[in-house]
């Protein structure tokens, strides 16, 4: 039997929603009998979410290194390079966060092996094993797979259905990496939390996101009234965020970040590669445009033609009918 390294990104100590994805695929994966589920965390793991994690896998292990209290990209590719090379797995998979994106490529350059970024399928069963990431926008699915392993490999979010845990604990074990922090070529000074309270960009089942066809960073607010009411992230098209409208962290395109929601709504957005490339493997795709020519219908199941100050509150208005709010 194989074994199988899955990152488990926390925050305050508690597994983001992307990972909790990827302990429900190492499930399905375990019980097939095909892997032994190795799943590691840094920094520490709650009480509560150690019980939740633990009927997933098979070992889960705690590396709680004081150089690994603040994320570097260095110290958390030696703590997980080390521990890979203990164990010998076929693939080490995380999500395609920030994070995840940041430090398994220096992963993969510690083990010598290769890296599939932004992976939106797995073949399992094939022979070698098959991932599957857009390309062109999304208009192209590339197909890898590795001549050699281990295979280092990131996860786009909302690519993994649910599983219910097992009904066995796997073993907890905590260890340190043994990282000099003279190793560490970054010294963290001090971090400052934006957006708190917002719904993760990422993570989120259902964005909001808004382009130059609002014309000003006031209108964002219909928007944000929309997400408020459907509990979904607000995001923001490039040129909103050059023009100072939005926050980059709000940004959704090849320069900001990549997305796949169940539900997309883009107002007012043209649909420019640089955007699609952010949000092609959203499962459902509503736009919202004055223009029947824009790009973003190509792209959209349903689409509305209209003026999105009309359009939107009228959206609004109506969940909150149906929702009770």
């Amino acid at each position: 039997m194989e074994n199988l390294l899955l990152f488990i990104e926390t925050k305050d100590k508690e597994p983001k929603k992307a990972s909790l994805e990827m302990l429900g695929e190492a499930r399905r994966l375990k019980a097939a009998g095909r892997y032994k589920v190795h799943a590691v965390v840094m920094g520490g793991i709650s009480e509560d979410a150690k019980k939740k994690a633990l009927p997933y896998v098979d070992i889960l292990v705690n590396i709680i290194d004081p150089v690994l209290d603040h994320y570097t990209p260095e110290g958390f590719a030696l703590a997980l390079a080390g521990y890979a090379k203990e164990i010998n797995p076929q693939v080490v998979l995380a999500s395609a966060t920030q994070l995840g994106r940041d430090f398994l490529p220096r992963v993969a350059v510690l083990l010598g092996s290769g890296v599939a970024s932004d992976v939106t399928g797995i073949r399992w069963s094939e022979d070698p094993i098959t991932f599957a990431r857009p390309i062109y926008g999304g208009r192209v699915l590339s197909e890898i797979s590795f001549t050699g392993y281990p295979a280092v490999v990131t996860v786009r979010p909302n690519t993994f259905a649910g599983e219910e845990p097992g009904t066995e604990n796997g073993e907890y074990l905590e260890r340190q990496a043994g990282i000099a922090p003279e190793q560490l070529k970054t010294r963290v000074i001090k971090t400052e939390e934006s957006g708190k309270g917002k719904v993760n960009l990422i993570e989120a089942d259902v964005i909001v996101a808004g382009g130059r066809g609002l014309k000003s960073a006031e209108n964002f607010r219909v928007l944000e009234d929309l997400a408020n009411t459907i509990g979904a992230a607000v995001g923001a098209a490039r040129s909103v965020v050059d023009a100072k409208w939005r926050d980059q962290e709000d940004q959704v395109g090849k320069s900001g970040k990549t997305v796949s929601p169940k539900l997309y709504i883009a107002v007012g957005i043209s649909g420019a590669i640089h955007h699609t490339m952010g949000m092609d493997t959203s499962k459902l795709v509503l736009a919202v445009n004055t223009d029947p020519n824009a790009m973003i219908f190509g792209y959209a199941d349903y689409g509305i033609v209209g003026d999105f100050a009309q359009v939107v509150p009228a959206m609004t208005g109506e969940f909150k009918k149906r929702l009770g709010r």
